[in-house]
């Protein structure tokens, strides 16, 4: 797993845009602290790290290579999806760490898969990878800095809140909400009634 990673800091360097590159760099960072905090190590510290590194390995990349890259591997988008090419950004990153960066790890695996909209069944490091990704310290939308306090509660917690502040600036701006966020929120809440 080292070399995977490596590996991937040295591909991300060189493929990345610099702005691009820095979110990645500040996302794994703070992935890892949020991951100390929640009790993570050994293993589970390198499946954050690796996955943060390779999130939005295609991130940049236009719509029409998003689609052309979804097709290529198989990866059919869905209806929102074809609305909104950029989504695939996380699936098709997921798809290409097999292929293009010879990553075969499950957890890393669906840490990309579903840190831009989540899903049910995430694991820890997904969840961790998840709220990382929206609120590293380089995020300053309003709200960031509040989110960003709220890590010193429990996981599911942070993720609820990251949830309900990306669900309350979708519907502000009157854009689709992917199923797939609606029932990563349904599962946490069911989680946290469980106790």
């Amino acid at each position: 797993m080292k070399a995977d990673i490596q590996r991937a800091t040295e591909l991300v360097g060189a493929q990345l845009p610099a702005e691009l590159y820095l979110h990645t760099v500040r996302t794994r960072d703070y992935a890892l602290e949020l991951a100390k905090r929640y009790g993570c190590d050994g293993r589970e510290l390198q499946r954050i790290e690796l996955a943060a590194l390779l999130h939005d390995n295609c991130k940049h990349w236009q719509a029409q290579r998003l689609l052309d890259e979804a097709a290529a591997l198989g990866c059919e988008p869905t209806e929102l999806e074809m609305r909104v090419p950029a989504l695939l950004h996380a699936r098709v990153g997921a798809h290409r760490l097999r292929r293009d960066f010879g990553v075969t790890d499950e957890t890393v695996y669906s840490a990309v898969y579903y840190h831009t909209v989540g899903g049910r069944g995430m694991g820890r490091e997904a969840r961790i990878v998840f709220c990382a990704d929206k609120i590293e310290p380089g995020r300053n939308y309003e709200g960031a800095d509040e989110l960003r306090a709220r890590a010193g509660g429990g996981l599911n917690e942070l993720c609820l809140a990251v949830i309900a502040a990306g669900l309350d600036y979708l519907t502000r701006e009157k854009a689709p909400i992917d199923t797939a966020t609606i029932d990563f929120y349904n599962e946490l809440i069911q989680e946290l009634s469980a106790g």
